[in-house]
Protein backbone atom coordinates (compact mmCIF):
# COMPACT_ATOMS: atom_id res chain seq x y z
CA UNK A 1 0.00 0.00 0.00
CA UNK A 2 1.38 3.68 -0.96
CA UNK A 3 1.19 6.69 1.00
CA UNK A 4 -1.51 7.77 -0.61
CA UNK A 5 -3.65 4.60 0.15
CA UNK A 6 -2.39 4.45 3.52
CA UNK A 7 -3.82 8.06 3.49
CA UNK A 8 -6.82 7.79 2.06
CA UNK A 9 -7.31 4.40 4.44
CA UNK A 10 -6.82 6.24 7.14
CA UNK A 11 -9.28 8.98 6.33
CA UNK A 12 -12.04 6.43 6.01
CA UNK A 13 -11.38 4.64 8.79
CA UNK A 14 -11.70 7.58 11.20
CA UNK A 15 -14.90 8.74 9.19
CA UNK A 16 -16.30 5.53 9.60
CA UNK A 17 -15.28 5.50 13.67
CA UNK A 18 -17.16 9.21 13.50
CA UNK A 19 -20.49 8.18 12.52
CA UNK A 20 -20.11 5.02 14.78
CA UNK A 21 -19.39 7.20 17.49
CA UNK A 22 -22.39 9.26 17.14
CA UNK A 23 -24.83 6.12 17.46
CA UNK A 24 -22.36 4.16 19.70
CA UNK A 25 -20.05 6.37 22.05
CA UNK A 26 -19.31 4.06 24.75
CA UNK A 27 -18.17 1.15 21.63
CA UNK A 28 -14.91 3.04 21.18
CA UNK A 29 -12.01 1.02 20.74
CA UNK A 30 -8.58 2.16 22.47
CA UNK A 31 -6.19 0.84 23.68
CA UNK A 32 -6.72 2.19 27.23
CA UNK A 33 -10.27 0.34 26.99
CA UNK A 34 -9.45 -2.67 25.08
CA UNK A 35 -5.79 -3.56 25.59
CA UNK A 36 -5.94 -6.49 27.93
CA UNK A 37 -9.88 -7.74 26.58
CA UNK A 38 -7.55 -10.63 24.47
CA UNK A 39 -10.08 -13.74 24.20
CA UNK A 40 -7.59 -16.69 23.46
CA UNK A 41 -9.72 -19.57 22.18
CA UNK A 42 -6.47 -21.97 21.77
CA UNK A 43 -2.64 -22.21 22.94
CA UNK A 44 -0.31 -24.89 22.33
CA UNK A 45 3.21 -24.78 21.46
CA UNK A 46 2.55 -24.56 18.17
CA UNK A 47 -0.67 -21.95 17.60
CA UNK A 48 -2.37 -19.54 19.55
CA UNK A 49 -6.22 -18.78 18.17
CA UNK A 50 -7.58 -15.88 19.21
CA UNK A 51 -11.74 -14.60 19.05
CA UNK A 52 -10.55 -11.49 16.84
CA UNK A 53 -12.83 -8.69 18.30
CA UNK A 54 -15.02 -6.40 15.77
CA UNK A 55 -13.67 -3.16 14.88
CA UNK A 56 -10.06 -4.21 15.53
CA UNK A 57 -7.24 -3.88 13.24
CA UNK A 58 -4.59 -6.71 12.80
CA UNK A 59 -2.04 -5.00 13.02
CA UNK A 60 -0.64 -1.57 11.88
CA UNK A 61 2.44 -0.03 10.19
CA UNK A 62 4.68 2.91 12.04
CA UNK A 63 2.84 6.23 12.50
CA UNK A 64 -0.85 4.23 13.12
CA UNK A 65 -1.71 4.55 16.54
CA UNK A 66 -5.03 2.60 16.11
CA UNK A 67 -5.05 -0.52 18.67
CA UNK A 68 -4.33 -3.58 16.93
CA UNK A 69 -5.15 -7.43 17.64
CA UNK A 70 -1.01 -8.17 17.75
CA UNK A 71 -0.98 -5.31 20.06
CA UNK A 72 -3.28 -6.77 22.50
CA UNK A 73 -1.11 -10.25 22.28
CA UNK A 74 1.91 -8.76 22.16
CA UNK A 75 0.78 -7.47 26.03
CA UNK A 76 -0.72 -10.80 26.93
CA UNK A 77 2.07 -12.82 26.10
CA UNK A 78 5.13 -10.51 25.51
CA UNK A 79 7.09 -13.65 25.27
CA UNK A 80 5.98 -14.97 22.13
CA UNK A 81 6.20 -11.44 20.48
CA UNK A 82 9.30 -11.92 17.72
CA UNK A 83 10.88 -8.41 17.04
CA UNK A 84 12.24 -9.83 13.66
CA UNK A 85 9.02 -10.37 12.05
CA UNK A 86 7.54 -7.76 9.99
CA UNK A 87 4.36 -7.32 12.78
CA UNK A 88 6.16 -9.42 15.28
CA UNK A 89 4.09 -12.50 14.97
CA UNK A 90 3.81 -14.75 11.93
CA UNK A 91 0.16 -13.64 9.83
CA UNK A 92 -1.58 -17.40 8.71
CA UNK A 93 -4.83 -15.47 7.81
CA UNK A 94 -6.86 -12.19 7.75
CA UNK A 95 -10.40 -10.75 9.52
CA UNK A 96 -11.25 -7.58 7.76
CA UNK A 97 -11.12 -4.67 10.41
CA UNK A 98 -15.15 -5.15 10.99
CA UNK A 99 -15.41 -8.87 11.00
CA UNK A 100 -15.06 -10.70 14.73
CA UNK A 101 -14.34 -14.29 15.05
CA UNK A 102 -11.59 -16.89 15.22
CA UNK A 103 -7.65 -15.96 13.85
CA UNK A 104 -5.25 -17.80 14.72
CA UNK A 105 -1.27 -17.57 14.71
CA UNK A 106 1.36 -19.45 14.19
CA UNK A 107 4.25 -19.36 16.98
CA UNK A 108 7.03 -21.37 14.76
CA UNK A 109 7.84 -20.80 11.14
CA UNK A 110 7.62 -24.52 11.46
CA UNK A 111 3.70 -23.82 11.77
CA UNK A 112 3.10 -20.75 9.83
CA UNK A 113 4.36 -23.30 6.67
CA UNK A 114 2.33 -26.06 7.65
CA UNK A 115 -0.78 -23.88 7.87
CA UNK A 116 0.09 -21.88 5.17
CA UNK A 117 0.18 -25.19 2.97
CA UNK A 118 -3.53 -26.38 4.46
CA UNK A 119 -4.96 -23.02 3.47
CA UNK A 120 -3.01 -22.79 -0.11
CA UNK A 121 -4.81 -26.66 -0.76
CA UNK A 122 -7.78 -25.48 0.67
CA UNK A 123 -7.64 -28.17 3.24
CA UNK A 124 -9.22 -25.93 5.91
CA UNK A 125 -12.68 -25.52 6.56
CA UNK A 126 -14.31 -22.15 7.31
CA UNK A 127 -17.23 -20.79 8.77
CA UNK A 128 -18.95 -17.39 9.30
CA UNK A 129 -22.26 -16.59 11.04
CA UNK A 130 -24.04 -13.45 9.52
CA UNK A 131 -27.24 -11.44 10.07
CA UNK A 132 -28.33 -10.49 6.16
CA UNK A 133 -30.76 -7.54 5.11
CA UNK A 134 -33.88 -9.08 4.40
CA UNK A 135 -34.86 -12.45 4.00
CA UNK A 136 -32.78 -14.83 1.56
CA UNK A 137 -35.57 -16.71 -0.44
CA UNK A 138 -33.41 -19.85 -1.00
CA UNK A 139 -32.81 -22.37 1.90
CA UNK A 140 -29.29 -23.25 0.09
CA UNK A 141 -27.34 -20.54 -1.92
CA UNK A 142 -23.92 -21.06 -3.80
CA UNK A 143 -22.48 -17.86 -5.17
CA UNK A 144 -19.90 -18.28 -8.10
CA UNK A 145 -18.85 -14.92 -8.81
CA UNK A 146 -15.44 -13.24 -9.64
CA UNK A 147 -13.72 -10.60 -7.34
CA UNK A 148 -11.60 -8.15 -7.90
CA UNK A 149 -9.91 -4.81 -6.90
CA UNK A 150 -12.15 -1.62 -6.94
CA UNK A 151 -9.39 1.17 -9.19
CA UNK A 152 -11.48 4.05 -7.78
CA UNK A 153 -11.42 2.85 -4.08
CA UNK A 154 -8.77 1.35 -2.03
CA UNK A 155 -11.34 0.38 0.26
CA UNK A 156 -13.65 -1.69 -1.98
CA UNK A 157 -13.54 -4.93 -4.02
CA UNK A 158 -15.70 -5.54 -6.64
CA UNK A 159 -17.22 -7.60 -9.71
CA UNK A 160 -16.34 -7.77 -13.27
CA UNK A 161 -20.00 -6.19 -14.46
CA UNK A 162 -18.87 -3.09 -12.14
CA UNK A 163 -16.53 -0.06 -13.61
CA UNK A 164 -13.26 0.20 -12.73
CA UNK A 165 -13.00 -3.76 -11.76
CA UNK A 166 -9.33 -5.28 -12.06
CA UNK A 167 -7.79 -8.38 -11.71
CA UNK A 168 -10.85 -10.39 -10.86
CA UNK A 169 -10.49 -13.78 -9.70
CA UNK A 170 -12.87 -16.94 -9.19
CA UNK A 171 -14.27 -16.62 -5.63
CA UNK A 172 -17.34 -18.60 -4.40
CA UNK A 173 -19.01 -18.91 -1.24
CA UNK A 174 -22.07 -21.16 0.17
CA UNK A 175 -24.50 -20.16 2.16
CA UNK A 176 -27.39 -21.81 4.01
CA UNK A 177 -30.36 -20.36 5.98
CA UNK A 178 -30.62 -20.57 9.69
CA UNK A 179 -33.58 -18.29 10.51
CA UNK A 180 -35.72 -15.51 8.68
CA UNK A 181 -36.38 -13.16 11.51
CA UNK A 182 -36.26 -9.23 12.09
CA UNK A 183 -33.33 -7.12 12.96
CA UNK A 184 -34.93 -3.89 15.00
CA UNK A 185 -37.88 -4.35 13.41
CA UNK A 186 -36.82 -4.65 9.89
CA UNK A 187 -36.43 -8.21 8.32
CA UNK A 188 -33.52 -10.41 8.16
CA UNK A 189 -32.10 -13.75 7.93
CA UNK A 190 -29.08 -15.33 9.99
CA UNK A 191 -26.96 -17.81 7.87
CA UNK A 192 -23.71 -19.86 7.83
CA UNK A 193 -21.33 -19.05 5.42
CA UNK A 194 -18.66 -20.93 3.94
CA UNK A 195 -16.15 -19.48 1.66
CA UNK A 196 -14.34 -22.08 -1.04
CA UNK A 197 -12.18 -19.46 -1.76
CA UNK A 198 -10.44 -16.80 0.05
CA UNK A 199 -10.67 -13.39 -1.61
CA UNK A 200 -10.81 -10.08 0.25
CA UNK A 201 -14.45 -8.98 1.38
CA UNK A 202 -15.80 -11.92 -0.51
CA UNK A 203 -17.90 -12.83 1.78
CA UNK A 204 -19.39 -9.14 2.38
CA UNK A 205 -19.68 -8.84 -1.41
CA UNK A 206 -21.51 -12.42 -1.87
CA UNK A 207 -24.39 -11.32 0.21
CA UNK A 208 -24.50 -7.58 -1.24
CA UNK A 209 -24.82 -9.40 -4.68
CA UNK A 210 -27.23 -11.97 -3.82
CA UNK A 211 -29.48 -8.46 -2.35
CA UNK A 212 -29.16 -9.36 0.86
CA UNK A 213 -26.23 -6.60 2.44
CA UNK A 214 -24.60 -7.79 5.99
CA UNK A 215 -26.23 -5.81 8.57
CA UNK A 216 -23.91 -2.92 9.42
CA UNK A 217 -21.76 -3.00 6.50
CA UNK A 218 -20.77 0.33 5.63
CA UNK A 219 -18.63 -0.05 2.77
CA UNK A 220 -21.01 -2.29 0.46
CA UNK A 221 -24.52 -1.00 2.26
CA UNK A 222 -23.11 2.57 0.50
CA UNK A 223 -21.97 4.20 3.50
CA UNK A 224 -25.65 3.80 4.66
CA UNK A 225 -25.97 1.04 7.33
CA UNK A 226 -24.68 2.99 10.26
CA UNK A 227 -26.91 2.14 13.41
CA UNK A 228 -25.82 -1.34 13.94
CA UNK A 229 -23.13 -1.21 16.76
CA UNK A 230 -20.94 -3.09 14.45
CA UNK A 231 -20.60 -5.58 11.16
CA UNK A 232 -22.62 -8.62 11.44
CA UNK A 233 -20.20 -10.96 10.28
CA UNK A 234 -18.38 -13.66 12.67
CA UNK A 235 -15.71 -16.15 11.90
CA UNK A 236 -17.80 -18.85 13.95
CA UNK A 237 -15.36 -21.99 13.00
CA UNK A 238 -12.14 -23.32 11.71
CA UNK A 239 -10.82 -26.65 11.02
CA UNK A 240 -7.16 -26.61 10.13
CA UNK A 241 -5.89 -30.01 9.96
CA UNK A 242 -1.91 -29.92 10.16
CA UNK A 243 0.99 -32.61 10.92
CA UNK A 244 1.68 -30.50 14.20
CA UNK A 245 -2.05 -30.57 15.65
CA UNK A 246 -5.42 -30.61 14.09
CA UNK A 247 -7.02 -27.72 15.10
CA UNK A 248 -11.05 -26.96 15.39
CA UNK A 249 -11.31 -24.02 16.71
CA UNK A 250 -14.94 -22.36 17.40
CA UNK A 251 -15.70 -18.55 18.57
CA UNK A 252 -19.44 -19.20 19.55
CA UNK A 253 -22.29 -16.99 17.94
CA UNK A 254 -22.53 -13.26 19.24
CA UNK A 255 -25.58 -13.47 17.35
CA UNK A 256 -27.77 -15.33 19.46
CA UNK A 257 -30.83 -13.84 20.37
CA UNK A 258 -29.84 -14.20 24.19
CA UNK A 259 -26.83 -12.45 23.34
CA UNK A 260 -28.06 -9.49 20.86
CA UNK A 261 -31.92 -8.25 21.97
CA UNK A 262 -32.25 -6.31 18.22
CA UNK A 263 -32.38 -9.98 16.75
CA UNK A 264 -35.49 -11.49 16.86
CA UNK A 265 -35.32 -14.52 14.61
CA UNK A 266 -38.25 -16.48 13.14
CA UNK A 267 -39.31 -19.94 13.25
CA UNK A 268 -36.09 -21.90 12.91
CA UNK A 269 -35.01 -23.37 9.58
CA UNK A 270 -32.03 -25.24 10.28
CA UNK A 271 -29.71 -25.90 13.29
CA UNK A 272 -25.76 -24.82 13.21
CA UNK A 273 -24.47 -28.36 13.71
CA UNK A 274 -26.58 -29.52 10.15
CA UNK A 275 -25.51 -26.72 8.37
CA UNK A 276 -22.08 -27.81 9.35
CA UNK A 277 -23.05 -31.32 7.24
CA UNK A 278 -25.46 -29.04 4.45
CA UNK A 279 -23.22 -26.64 3.37
CA UNK A 280 -20.96 -28.98 1.38
CA UNK A 281 -23.24 -31.60 0.64
CA UNK A 282 -23.59 -31.82 -3.38
CA UNK A 283 -26.28 -33.70 -3.45
CA UNK A 284 -28.56 -31.15 -2.22
CA UNK A 285 -30.14 -28.70 -4.15
CA UNK A 286 -28.90 -25.61 -4.46
CA UNK A 287 -29.56 -22.52 -6.61
CA UNK A 288 -26.52 -21.01 -7.81
CA UNK A 289 -26.01 -17.01 -8.34
CA UNK A 290 -23.36 -15.93 -11.06
CA UNK A 291 -22.86 -13.32 -13.51
CA UNK A 292 -25.49 -13.42 -16.02
CA UNK A 293 -23.64 -14.71 -19.64
CA UNK A 294 -22.58 -12.13 -21.67
CA UNK A 295 -25.65 -11.13 -24.70
CA UNK A 296 -24.71 -12.52 -28.07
Amino acid sequence: MNLLDRGQSWLMHKLSVAIKSKWHPQAMITAENYLDKLKVLHQSENFLAVDKMADLVMNTNPGDERLSLFDQIKHRFPHLHQPGLGHGFYVLHRLDYSTSGVLVVPLSRKAATQGSKQFEKRRTKKFYLALLRGHVEEDRVDIDIPIGKDASCEQRMCCPDEPNCEKARVARTRLVVLSRGEYSGSPATKVLLAPVTGRRHQLRIHCHRLGNTIVGDFTYSGKRDVVPPRMYLHAHRLLLPTALEELDINAGDPFDASEDAAWKPGEGLCTIDQAYLDIHDEALSWRKLDLDPPQS
